[in-house]
């Protein structure tokens, strides 16, 4: 059989699992998953030559950038459903992404990469327990709003069978699964299997509290479905349910442009605003132990919130609110010579196809206090001056909305 020439981006889809759905993710637009061996090198003496080399775990990361356009995506990665309301939707009174029910949770990463002529999957990689480590979104007043994520964790690994991933809703303690599953070099038969909002272990006798037995089709949990749904995660050789779907959802923008991005500081919006990046990292820490070949979980510390705001020169309004002056009263702006209190931030996402007043919004990014790190200021000739704010989040709080922010 021929050598295929090449995999174009229209034959790989992107699956994120989380702790309570999967979400088959739209609009994705890169993604690159890589896998380090740390391996260190033994000498010894007497010996001319290299004795060996010792491999610690690997350092699995993988990164994959969206058009932001919903809040899809980052519910799947807080354990939440992509769709829905409140409850088992998206929070009527926001996300807090850095707080207990954010996105620095475990997730399961799928790419799946379809056959050249038929309508199948020819090869899938399979990320385990990767935890979100750092988040970037970018609105510029000439580009597509893009939302970037980072997660790391230990365990990659590459299949030629289908990649079967089945939910029940119903059911308490046995299921039966939709397909065979093979068995894997480590003797399990699933790499992922989530109930109640938990990794479960695999155990080949009967299962006791947090963990499951496959034998045959047959899943048993040893403890009873709740208040979530079971994922499970596994190979399978059979082609019933292998046909590829491409990734299609009519029901959000194909991108959103500066045009329809909003900026208000402090409730104002804001003039001549050229680009906002907002950069969050949770510094999570692997946890790990002896006599297991992957990494057991991560913790994180308070996470860091950072930005940059990008206007262009027009006056002094905004340099007096981001300073802690006053617009109208004060005639001299400080940088950094004193202790300022924070502004907030918000980001209104506006549905490019409404065009009646007031607009739909279909995502707000509100950060409730912000404080200057950094000021700038450029002017280039045959062009117009700039202005630019780093700052900082005094909280560490992103919140976001599925819609209008709540008041």
């Amino acid at each position: 059989m021929a050598k295929r020439l090449a995999i174009p981006h229209k034959y790989v889809a992107l699956e994120v699992v989380g702790l309570r759905d999967v979400y088959k993710a739209a609009r994705i637009q890169r993604v690159t998953a890589t896998a380090d061996q740390a391996t260190t090198t033994i000498d010894e003496l007497g010996n001319s030559q290299h004795a060996g080399s010792s491999k610690d775990l690997a350092n699995v990361t993988v990164t994959f950038q969206s058009m932001d356009v919903s809040h899809k995506l980052i519910a799947t990665l807080a354990g939440i459903a992509p769709s829905g309301t409140a409850p088992l939707g998206f929070p009527q009174f926001g996300l807090d992404l850095t707080g207990a029910s954010g996105i620095g949770k475990a997730v399961d990463v799928i790419i799946r990469v379809r056959d050249e002529t038929a309508t199948q999957y020819v090869k899938a990689a399979h990320l385990r327990r990767m935890t979100v480590q750092s988040f970037t979104f970018n609105y510029s007043v000439d580009g597509d709003s893009t939302e970037e994520y980072t997660a790391i964790g230990s365990s990659k690994r590459w299949f030629k069978n289908d990649i079967v991933v089945d939910k029940f809703g119903t059911g308490t303690t046995s299921f039966t699964l939709s397909e065979a599953p093979k068995v894997l070099k480590s003797g399990k038969y699933a790499m992922t299997c989530l109930m109640n909002g938990a990794y479960l272990e695999e155990v080949s006798v009967a299962p006791s509290a947090g963990e499951y037995r496959i034998v045959g089709s047959t899943l048993t949990t040893g403890s009873a479905r709740t208040s979530q749904f079971l994922i499970v995660v596994y190979q399978s050789p059979a082609l019933a349910n292998d046909a590829w779907t491409d990734v299609l959802d009519a029901t959000i923008p194909a991108a959103i442009k500066g045009k329809d991005v909003g900026v208000l500081i402090a409730a104002s919006g804001v003039a001549r605003g050229q680009s906002v990046t907002i950069n969050g990292n949770f510094n999570p820490t692997p946890v790990r132990e002896m006599g297991n070949r992957e990494i057991v979980g991560y913790l994180a510390q308070v996470p860091e919130v950072t930005g940059t705001i990008t206007v262009l020169d027009t006056d002094t309004d905004l340099l007096a609110l981001l300073s802690g002056s006053s617009p109208n009263l004060d005639t001299e702006y400080p940088i950094g010579q004193c202790g300022t209190a924070g502004v907030p931030l918000e980001i209104k996402l506006y549905d490019p196809s409404d065009c009646v007043e007031p607009l739909d919004i279909k995502k707000s990014i509100y950060l409730p206090l912000i404080s200057i790190t950094s000021e700038g200021f450029t002017q280039n000739v045959n062009d117009n001056a700039q202005q630019t704010f780093d700052w900082r989040s005094d909280t560490g709080q992103v919140i976001v909305y599925s819609g209008l922010r709540a008041p």
